[in-house]
């Protein structure tokens, strides 16, 4: 506080001395108390006036510097295509940023509206948008959606919005979001969906053309095979359609139904006319002698099953996605086992045998049953059904063997349609 000098400074000291009046050191105590308050009031006066000033210029340039970040992010929202918007749930009024108005091509002036805002949304989109716009109102924040908008002059816009629940930022009150324009994104991803669809169908197209030429010279094995033992080469033909029909008629229901969808039914039609191939190894002696085969002659004869799955190995090395050609070794190595396990060459039993070669072996019996023979003469439809049905949970499936006995009609018509 500032020194004081003067009459005043004496006042204690006239007040012992008694020399004035108490009116005269009263008013001399009031002018005092006057000049006190002056200068300590221009004292803080000042100290405020220079902490104003300072305050002033902090503020300013805060100011300033919220500009230029208000300013840098409208640009990085225009170089992202990126608008914001917000809705305050209880004054039910909607914000939308310069970007945005942008992004939807609406003028500056129109006020935010979210039926308005839908008029631009796509009709095929309409509906499900409508619903998140609602779920949104409700308080059910979606968090990420990808739809396409269509602008009056018919351009699609895609666009990703994203939504945060203002509860996570301590404003319950308010929803915030944003919307992507990602037009260009989704259409370099639909061009290069494009080209990878066109290589997929060349390359496809390259593996059919392959596989023709595989199944050519498979087939012409198998023709090669089958002459051998049957002068019209219908067996395979038949075959074919046998497994096919029991594959059907297994998806219908049944035990295997889960195991049996399209692709095994194409599979097994294309597959069961390759279980004999292994015959082409078999010498004529064996394959066509009129009478009953020796001991070591059988051994022979079911070496074939070994050499058509070895055959087909070779094949599946090369080309190791091929399904039906992995199902037509199955077939191969294991269309004589029985259910019993006493068939050959492994001695499989029961399911441990490839349902396909399962299916394979009884259409196969019964169209060698039905079949003329060097061996043997051609037995009737009756006899053939009786001695299947005499096998079943011997040497067939015992599942199989109730479907072929139900369907065995089915069987007669394909043999007799194979034969004329």
């Amino acid at each position: 506080m500032t020194p004081v000098h003067g009459p005043q400074a004496d006042i204690p000291a006239l007040l012992l001395q008694g020399r004035h009046s108490r009116e005269h050191l009263l008013l001399m105590l009031d002018q005092f108390a006057d000049q006190m308050d002056s200068r300590i009031q221009s004292t803080l006066f000042g100290a405020l006036m220079a902490r104003y000033a300072d305050i002033s210029l902090a503020l300013e340039s805060t100011v300033a510097k919220l500009a230029r970040t208000d300013a840098l992010r409208r640009d990085a929202e225009r170089v992202a295509l990126l608008g914001d918007w917000r809705y305050e749930k209880e004054a039910q009024s909607l914000y939308w940023s310069d970007t945005f108005y942008e992004l939807i091509e609406f003028a500056p002036d129109v006020k935010p509206d979210v039926a308005l805002f839908l008029e631009r949304v796509h009709p095929d989109e309409a509906a499900r948008v409508a619903r998140y716009a609602q779920a949104l109102v409700n308080g059910d924040v979606p968090h990420d959606l990808l739809y396409r908008l269509l602008m009056p002059d018919g351009r699609i816009k895609w666009v990703r919005a994203k939504h945060v629940d203002g509860a996570t930022r301590g404003d319950p009150n308010t929803i915030y979001g944003t919307m992507q324009d990602v037009t260009r994104e989704i259409q370099n991803e639909l061009t290069l969906q494009r080209y990878n669809d066109d290589l997929e169908a060349m390359v496809q197209e390259k593996i059919k053309d392959i596989v023709s030429a595989q199944m050519a010279t498979i087939y012409a094995l198998v023709k090669l095979a089958e002459s051998r033992d049957d002068d019209t080469g219908e067996h395979i033909e038949r075959m074919s359609r046998y497994c096919q029909f029991v594959a059907v008629a297994l998806q219908t229901g049944g035990p295997y139904a889960a195991q049996v969808d399209d692709a095994f039914v194409r599979d097994i039609a294309m597959a069961s006319p390759l279980h004999d191939i292994g015959k082409v190894g078999v010498p004529d002696g064996i394959l066509l002698k009129p009478g009953r085969l020796t001991p070591e002659e059988f051994t022979i004869m079911k070496t074939h099953v070994t050499i058509g799955y070895e055959t087909l190995a070779s094949f599946v090395e090369s080309y190791p996605g091929n399904a039906y050609l992995r199902m037509g070794m199955d077939i191969a190595r294991y269309h004589h086992e029985k259910w019993d396990g006493s068939g050959y060459q492994d001695g499989l039993a029961g399911e441990a045998i490839p349902l396909a070669a399962r299916i394979m072996a009884l259409c196969d019996v019964y169209d060698a049953l039905r079949s003329r023979r060097v061996y043997k003469e051609a037995y009737t439809h009756a006899q053939s059904v009786d001695i299947i049905s005499a096998g079943k949970g011997t040497h067939f499936d015992p599942v199989l063997a109730d479907l072929f006995i139900q369907e065995h009609a089915a069987f007669a018509d394909i043999y007799q349609s194979a034969k004329t």
